[in-house]
C-alpha cells in the first residue's frame, strides 16, 4: 500500500507537470522545423518524480499528464498518446543509465545523469521512430506532410520533396526528442543537486536517486 507522503508527493509532481505543460503551450515552444512538435517543460516534473520518489511515482505522474492532455492538449488523442510514449521511453532509458552507474566502482550524480540522459535519448529516439513513421506514411501521407512542412524547411535552406521527406522528418524528429530530453535533464540536474533536495528525506529516507548511487554494492 502506498504511503500518504508518497501519494502526496506524486500528486504534487503530477500537478506540476500539468502546470508546466500548459505554460509551455502558452509560450508556444514549438520546434521551428516541425511546428507540431513542442518542447514541454512538464517533463522536468516527471523526471524529478523519478529522481526523488522513484520509477513508480514518475510513471503515475506521466499518466496524470497524459489524462489531462486528453482534455486540454493538442492533436488529441494522437498528440497525448505520443507524448506518453516519449516520456515512458525516456524514463526507461534514464532508469537504466542510473542503474548501470550504480553498479560501477565510483558512482556519482553527474555520471548517473549523463549516462541516463544518453540512454534516454537513444531509447526515446528508437521508440518514437516507429509511431512517427506510421503517422507520416499512413496517416498524414508523404504528400500531405511535405506540403505542410516545405515552408518551414525552406527557411533554413533545406529543399523538402516527397523523395526526402520521410527520412528528413524522422531525422529532425529524433533531433527534437534529443534536445527535449537534454534540456529536461540539465534543468533536473540543477534542481536535484541543490542542497535542499540532496538533504531531503522523502518518505523518511534519501531521494531515490541518491539511494541508488549510495546503496551497498
Amino acid at each position: 500500500m502506498l504511503s500518504r507522503p508518497y501519494v502526496a508527493g506524486t500528486a504534487v509532481f503530477g500537478a506540476l507537470s500539468i502546470v508546466l505543460t500548459v505554460a509551455s503551450q502558452g509560450l508556444g515552444l514549438n520546434f521551428p522545423l516541425i511546428p507540431y512538435l513542442q518542447f514541454d517543460l512538464g517533463e522536468v516534473a516527471i523526471l524529478l518524480a523519478l529522481f526523488i520518489f522513484g520509477p513508480t511515482s514518475a510513471l503515475i505522474s506521466s499518466v496524470i499528464e497524459f489524462l489531462t492532455l486528453l482534455f486540454i492538449g493538442q492533436n488529441v488523442p494522437v498528440g497525448p498518446l505520443l507524448k506518453l510514449f516519449a516520456i515512458v521511453s525516456s524514463l526507461a532509458g534514464v532508469y537504466a543509465g542510473v542503474r548501470l552507474v550504480s553498479y560501477s566502482k565510483n558512482p556519482g550524480l553527474g555520471k548517473a545523469l549523463a549516462m541516463g540522459t544518453a540512454l534516454g535519448i537513444v531509447v526515446r529516439g528508437l521508440v518514437m521512430t516507429v509511431p512517427n513513421y506510421y503517422l507520416i506514411v499512413f496517416v498524414f501521407t508523404i504528400t500531405g506532410i511535405t506540403g505542410f512542412l516545405v515552408g518551414s524547411f525552406a527557411l533554413v535552406g533545406i529543399n523538402l520533396s516527397e523523395a526526402n521527406t520521410l527520412w528528413l522528418v524522422l531525422a529532425f524528429t529524433a533531433i527534437f526528442n534529443a534536445l527535449q530530453l537534454l534540456v529536461v535533464s540539465v534543468v533536473s540536474y540543477v534542481v536535484v543537486r541543490s542542497p535542499q533536495v540532496r538533504s531531503a528525506k522523502a518518505l523518511g529516507r534519501a531521494p531515490w536517486l541518491f539511494e541508488m548511487l549510495n546503496r551497498t554494492r
